[in-house]
């Protein structure tokens, strides 16, 4: 009885592998040969990558919800003042903080009295950055010619 399992095993290995049947249906005629070990070897693989793969999943899904609505700490707004400088505004509860940010460390610049609220759509994004530069470059390229 239980030199059947292994067998079985692989035809619901290889079915589980989906293009294979034909090595199935090879194993299953004799003894296991080589077309049956492949089969399962080949199941097996499959079937180890599909659960890596959903558990990967339902890793990144279940880790994703716990911090989304306990953040206390957020970025408000953030400024390249150099290739490695930034002035970051960050606010910590009521209180807003202007932090620079170098390779060196960072530092606290300034503390806000009053909250300062960033402009909502007036920001440069880079999409709106891109069609510019686009638009420039095709233009140039049609009062040159």
């Amino acid at each position: 009885m239980y030199p059947r399992i292994p067998r079985k095993l692989a035809v619901l290995l290889t079915a589980a592998a989906g293009p294979l049947w034909p090595l199935a249906a090879q194993a299953e005629g004799g003894g296991i040969g080589a077309a049956g070990y492949l089969a399962q070897l080949i199941g097996g693989l499959v079937l180890v990558i599909g659960a890596i793969v959903i558990l990967g999943w339902v890793l990144r899904r279940t880790q994703g919800g716990l911090n989304r609505g306990s953040q206390v700490i957020e970025i408000v707004a953030a400024r390249s003042v150099g290739t490695r400088e930034r002035l970051v505004l960050v606010q910590v509860g009521d209180e807003q903080v202007l932090v620079g940010v170098a390779p060196s460390g960072m530092r606290t610049l300034h503390t806000m009295n009053s909250p300062v609220t960033a402009p909502e759509g007036g920001g440069a994004d880079f999409s709106g950055a891109l069609k510019r530069a686009v638009s420039r470059r095709v233009d140039t390229e049609r009062g040159g010619s």
